[in-house]
C-alpha cells in the first residue's frame, strides 16, 4: 500500500506535500470537474490518489463527483489545497421525471424509461441534504446486501463454499457508501482468496462461477461478473426499490440546499430519443429548473459535443466536462474534446463558473443561482470573474513545513 491510500488521512496528505515538493508539476492545461473517489466507487484508493492524478495530468480545475454523498469533500479539498490545484465540490444522485416515465422516454439512463442521472455542482453546504441522502443511500445498501446474500447463494450452489461477507463490500467505502460496483469487485477478490496464489485455479473457479472465462484486466472482469451475475436475468440480481429515486423536484431542492447548482450531465452515447433533439433537451431540463448542462466528452461525439456547447452558449448556461473515473480502469484524465480549442475555453470557463460560485457563496454573496434556483441577472459573470481570482488564490501549492488544517 503506497502513501496515498494509507488509512491515516495526515499520512496522505504529508505525503502528497512530499511528491509535490519533489519537482515541477506539468503545465496546466484542461479541466475535469466529475472525478468520482473512493467514497463511491473509483479506481483511485483515495481522494489525495484522486489529486495527485489530477495534478499529474496538468489539470487547471478539478472536480469531486461521488454518487450520494459529500463525505469525500474534505480530503479532497485538503489534497487539492497541497498541491495548488483549485478544487470544485459536487454530487451525484439519481431522480425520475415520472412523466417521462409514464411515455417510456429514455433520457441519460439508456435502460431505464424517466430514470435519470443528475448533479449538484459546486456544494457549499456540505451538510444541507444529508437527511435526505442517507435516505438514497440506504436504498443503495439496502439492494447491495440483497446482492451479496444472492451472491453467496449462488457460489455455494455453483463451488460448493461460502460466497463474500458483507464486510468484504462495505470495507471498500471510508463512510459505507456501497454500489453495485463494490459487490462485483467483493466477489473477484473472494475468488482469488479461495483460488490462493494460483491463476489457473482462480481461472478455473471464475469461468465455472461467471459462465465466462476471465478477460485479461482485473477491471475487464469484474465487469463480466456485474453483467453475468449481477444485471436483470442474471442469478444474482436484484431489483431496484423505486422508492431509491426522489423525484427530479426533489432532488433539485436537495441540490439547492446543498448551496450546489442542479446540472444535467449529457450521456450522448448510445443516443437516446429524450437526447436526440439537444434544443428540446434544454427545454426540458430547463422546465425541471436546472440551467447548468455538464458532458462526458469520451462519450460523445464531435457534432454531439459541438451542439451541446453551441445550445448552452445560446442559453448563458455554464458547461463543464468530465471523466467519471468511477470504475475498475484507469484512463485518461484529459479527454480528446475537453482539449480541443473549438471547445475547452467553454469547459474551462464552465469550471470558472463553479469556482467562482463555490468562493462568493463563502463570502456571504450570491452565486450563479437566485434564492429560487434560477439564474441571475448578472450572476454567470459575476461568477466566472470571481472564479478567475479564485484560481490564481488556490494555484498555491502548499510546501513543505506549512500546516493544511491541521496537518502536522
Amino acid at each position: 500500500m503506497t502513501d496515498l491510500a494509507h488509512p491515516d488521512l495526515h499520512q496522505r496528505l504529508r505525503a502528497l506535500r512530499d511528491l509535490a515538493t519533489a519537482g515541477p508539476l506539468p503545465v496546466r492545461r484542461g479541466t475535469n470537474v466529475h472525478v468520482h473517489t473512493d467514497h463511491s466507487f473509483s479506481v483511485f484508493r483515495s481522494a489525495s490518489e484522486a489529486a495527485w492524478h489530477g495534478a499529474q495530468a496538468g489539470i487547471e480545475v478539478y472536480g469531486v463527483n461521488d454518487f450520494f454523498t459529500c463525505a469525500g469533500h474534505a480530503e479532497f479539498g485538503q489534497a487539492c489545497a497541497v498541491l495548488g490545484l483549485p478544487a470544485v465540490f459536487s454530487l451525484e444522485c439519481i431522480a425520475m421525471d415520472r412523466a417521462a416515465e409514464s411515455a417510456g422516454v429514455l433520457l441519460n439512463d439508456p435502460g431505464n424509461p424517466g430514470k435519470v442521472y443528475l448533479c449538484g455542482k459546486g456544494v457549499t453546504v456540505p451538510d444541507g441534504a444529508e437527511a435526505g441522502l442517507a435516505r438514497i443511500r440506504g436504498f443503495q445498501e439496502q439492494r447491495n446486501r440483497g446482492l451479496i446474500e444472492r451472491v453467496d447463494a449462488h457460489v455455494r450452489a455453483v463451488l460448493g463454499v461460502a460466497g463474500p461477507a458483507w464486510q468484504t463490500v462495505a470495507s471498500q467505502c471510508p463512510a459505507g457508501n456501497t454500489t453495485e460496483r463494490h459487490v462485483a469487485r467483493a466477489i473477484v477478490r473472494e475468488l482469488w482468496a479461495i483460488a490462493g496464489s494460483s491463476a489457473g485455479e482462480y481461472a478455473g473457479l471464475f469461468t465455472k462461477l461467471v459462465g465466462a472465462a476471465p478477460k485479461p484486466t482485473d477491471a475487464d472482469q469484474q465487469n463480466q461478473v456485474r453483467a453475468n451475475l449481477l444485471k436483470a436475468g442474471k442469478p444474482c440480481y436484484v431489483p431496484e426499490d423505486p422508492a431509491a429515486f426522489p423525484d427530479v423536484s426533489d432532488l433539485r431542492a436537495m441540490f439547492l440546499a446543498l448551496g450546489a447548482v442542479p446540472t444535467y450531465p449529457v450521456l450522448g452515447n448510445p443516443l437516446t430519443d429524450g437526447e436526440r433533439d439537444i434544443p428540446a433537451l434544454f427545454d426540458r431540463i430547463a422546465a425541471w429548473g436546472f440551467h447548468a448542462v455538464e458532458l462526458i466528452p469520451a462519450r460523445n461525439t464531435d457534432d454531439r459535443v459541438a451542439a451541446v456547447v453551441g445550445e448552452a452558449a445560446r442559453r448563458g448556461w455554464p458547461v463543464t466536462d468530465g471523466t467519471e473515473h468511477n470504475t475498475p480502469a484507469m484512463e485518461p484524465l484529459t479527454t480528446t474534446w475537453g482539449m480541443d480549442e473549438r471547445f475547452r475555453p467553454a469547459f474551462r470557463d464552465g469550471a470558472l463558473v463553479l469556482l467562482g460560485h463555490q468562493a462568493r457563496r463563502r463570502q456571504g454573496l450570491d452565486g450563479y443561482l437566485d434564492a429560487s434556483g434560477r439564474p441571475r441577472p448578472g450572476g454567470l459573470a459575476e461568477c466566472l470573474a470571481a472564479g478567475r481570482l479564485a484560481m490564481v488564490s488556490e494555484q498555491r501549492p502548499v510546501v513543505a513545513g506549512v500546516a493544511v488544517r491541521g496537518l502536522p
